[in-house]
């Protein structure tokens, strides 16, 4: 393993996380200065998470099949930069949607992509993965803290130049990838993705992540607007952010140790119980001390938990499909479990209060405990 890979997985982390630092927070601000309205607005952002649910497994198939991960994670990232450069011309809704349906299906497919390589130097006595993706929270709350005093000073379109400039850095970092190794039984056997997709432990495992990430939904979309109803300064709400991201950064580094204690299942079991404590909180109450409470749980609702499922993930689809695993993890995950999260939110929003939201959310995420018990259960009795 060359001593430099991971240092450059960490840095495409930091680059990639960067570039969503400034493209959640302030893209749609880009997008209002443009004169699109609510709907419109909110249909450009879906594109992501929706794409996310369809390229990602294309990628990783490819790259299992072709055994040219490097060469993909360079594509994407490469063709990502030349998209996102099309979008200062796009000055219509029709355009602007073909622009980031085009941009977010390039870029879905790489993160996971890298995802693969981190575990597996990791498995070879690298550093933790924890410790190379914790670059990327560090990033992103960097990019999403740091970039308002440049669109306060420049405008909404300084934040299109930066996003640029990320990319960029992100597609260098590509470049610099490691070429994978290819384990003889890996490059021999032609197993089918399909058929190990079905097995009932994997299907009870990618259900039991796609509901933890569906009940972040009403977080995700209405969390500020709800501190701001609840009489929250902004000053307030952004460090209550703060402290979601600077605990998801402890636990990133703690995981190693978390892991050999009590290993993957149970982590994640653990991690979305302390969720749907969390969503409790925050339908039961508005006291400062317990949104800090909730917001420091974030340390197991995605950290823990995230760190965990991928780990899992990564001996669960073994040496052939670590690539398309991945991809599979995260398009159930990041991709249609965001996309239900949010567009339920979005749809009950008007038609009911922020604190049945968050219920239904607690519901959402002691299902998915009682899904990761199941899961366990079938692992054990498979004897793996």
């Amino acid at each position: 393993m060359p001593l430099a890979a991971p240092l450059i997985l960490s840095l495409f982390y930091l680059a990639s996380f960067a570039v969503m630092g400034v493209y959640l927070p302030y893209f749609n601000l880009y997008l209002q200065s443009l004169g699109f309205g609510g709907l419109p607005i909110a249909i450009l952002t879906l594109l992501l998470p929706l794409m996310a649910t369809l390229a990602p497994t294309l990628g990783g198939v490819l790259a299992d099949r072709l055994r040219r991960r490097r060469e993909l994670v360079i594509a994407c990232s490469v063709l990502a930069l030349l998209t996102f450069g099309l979008v200062p011309a796009a000055r219509s809704f029709g355009a602007m949607v073909a622009v980031i349906a085009v941009y977010a299906a390039v870029r879905s497919p790489a993160l996971p992509l890298v995802e693969a390589s981190a575990m597996e130097i990791s498995a070879a006595g690298g550093p933790p993965y924890g410790r190379m993706r914790v670059w990327g929270s560090l990033a992103f709350i960097v990019t999403a803290l740091g970039t308002g005093a440049l669109v306060g000073a420049r405008g909404e379109r300084a934040a299109l130049r930066l996003i640029l400039a990320l990319l960029a850095v992100n597609a260098l970092s590509a470049l610099l990838l490691p070429r994978e190794t290819v384990p003889a039984a890996a490059a021999r056997a032609r197993s089918s993705l399909r058929r190990l997709v079905m097995q009932p432990r994997v299907l009870v495992f990618l259900l039991a992540c796609l509901l933890s990430q569906a009940s972040h939904g009403p977080y995700y979309v209405f969390y500020s607007i709800h501190l701001e109803k609840l009489g929250y300064p902004p000053q307030a709400i952004g460090c209550l952010w703060g402290v979601a991201v600077g605990c998801e950064i402890i636990a990133m580094l703690s995981m190693p140790r978390v892991l050999r204690r009590l290993g993957t299942l149970p982590t994640m079991g653990a991690s979305v119980l302390v969720a749907s404590a969390r969503w409790w909180i925050c339908a039961a109450t508005a006291d400062p001390l317990a949104m800090v409470l909730a917001q420091a749980m974030h340390a197991a609702t995605y950290a823990a938990f995230h760190v965990a499922a991928v780990t899992h993930t990564h001996h669960l689809f073994g040496e052939e499909h670590r690539s398309s695993g991945q991809a599979v993890y995260s398009s159930a995950t990041y991709g249609l479990g965001n996309v239900l999260g949010m567009f339920l939110s979005g749809v009950l929003y008007d038609r009911t209060t922020m604190a049945n939201l968050f219920a239904g959310a607690s519901a959402t995420a002691l299902l998915s405990g009682l899904l990761v018990v199941a899961a366990a259960r079938k692992e054990a009795a498979s004897g793996l």
